[in-house]
């Protein structure tokens, strides 16, 4: 799949785009399908009356393995911000679709939940896997059940043509400001950053690699999602202290009740850090481990241009 998209990514970003579209669109009509099981009442499950017993501490502990997958499955709204430079009025727009697409997904995944409890029930999604299988094998049957799965996978491929969409203008923005060779700032004849593109690709197969279960990669992704949260977040300090006017604006990073938002979500990322070092360490370990590897290789470089320009 990653190779598929590579090369869809390839022709720019017109396709990719009109692929992206199609993949979100059957995402959507699986979820919305998933939530029309709420209209098969006779298919509802039965309370179950088992209680468990547990400490604030037990609670704490579960709430923050939790938000890893919560992280993972209302993250993604920040991606857009890589597109700024190719969308028509990016301070109108780009807000404007992070809240539309995050009240959506809200709206979407608790529908998605209530469906999940009221047809299978608690009790029984604590030892299932696959509940959106169980679900719709319990509405439409086994066969429904796997027409839906590959449809379904087909959706959630989305999530990989997204990253090859937007992380390569990462990079392609660190080799334009010199933190990367200028070589990733090259475009194509196609507005697409050829070396940009394949070594972010080269990246995605080698971790796929070494992490070939979904529960792992997930986990090992959300640690780096919470150093990358966290200090990018923490960088509004930095502008508002450090800022300079802008044309018509004297004041262009404003925020109400500042600076509580961003406390607010530099601590939540850092309770779901820390909850992954407690129940990973060795996801969290291979993180830090990349990171100071890749710090590494920035100072590195900074070094030799360093030394380069004064000999």
């Amino acid at each position: 799949a990653i190779l598929i998209f590579y090369l869809i990514n390839l022709r720019g970003l017109k396709l990719s785009g009109l692929v992206q579209s199609i993949l979100m669109l059957i995402k959507i009509s699986m979820i919305l399908l998933l939530i029309s099981a709420l209209f098969f009442p006779d298919k509802y499950a039965i309370a179950s009356s088992t209680t468990t017993e547990f400490t604030f501490t037990e609670w704490i502990k579960s709430l923050g393995l939790s938000l890893v997958a919560v992280s993972f499955t209302y993250g993604g709204y920040q991606q857009t911000i890589n597109f700024g430079q190719e969308v028509s009025q990016p301070t109108r727009n780009i807000p404007k679709g992070i809240f539309i697409g995050i009240f959506l997904i809200i709206a979407l995944y608790l529908l998605v939940n209530l469906s999940y409890f009221k047809l299978i029930g608690f009790d029984k999604m604590k030892n299932e896997s696959e509940i959106a299988f169980v679900l719709m094998e319990k509405v439409f049957g086994g066969r429904g059940a796997y027409v839906f799965s590959g449809f379904l996978f087909l959706g959630v491929l989305a999530y990989v043509n997204g990253l090859l969409m937007s992380n390569p203008r990462v990079m392609f923005a660190m080799g334009k400001d010199g933190t990367l060779p200028h070589r990733f700032a090259i475009k194509n004849k196609n507005d697409v950053f050829p070396l940009a593109l394949s070594v972010f690709t080269v990246v995605c197969i080698i971790i796929l690699f070494f992490s070939q279960q979904f529960e792992k990669i997930l986990t090992f992704s959300i640690f780096l999602d919470c150093f990358g949260m966290i200090l990018s977040s923490a960088t509004v300090f930095w502008f508002r202290k450090n800022r300079t006017e802008d044309a018509g604006d004297s004041e262009p990073y404003k925020m109400k009740w500042f600076p509580l938002p961003v406390l607010f979500f530099i601590v939540a990322y850092l309770f779901v850090g820390i909850s992954i070092v407690i129940s990973d360490p060795f996801a969290a370990l291979t993180g830090i481990g990349l990171l100071c590897v890749f710090i590494f290789l920035y100072y590195l470089r900074r070094i030799i241009l360093a030394r380069r320009s004064n000999p």
